[in-house]
């Protein structure tokens, strides 16, 4: 999290000069609040996902080649 806020500071100080760069911040933010959830939601799902997976390589082992 420490880090997070780090990169957080060192953009607003770089790109925050001015107004100009205040929408790149706020794109860069959104960016990485996006990857964030993806990252969360990939962890939670990783029993429902890996259950699932082992389900259809069992029944494809289970098919005859005609």
């Amino acid at each position: 999290m420490q880090a997070f806020l780090s990169l957080m500071a060192w953009l607003s100080g770089r790109l925050n000069r001015n107004e100009r760069g205040q929408g790149t911040v706020e794109y860069v933010l959104l960016i990485l609040g996006v990857v964030l959830f993806l990252i969360v939601s990939a962890l939670a799902l990783q029993d429902v996902l890996s259950g699932a997976i082992a389900k259809i390589s069992t029944w494809i082992a289970g098919q005859n080649a005609p």
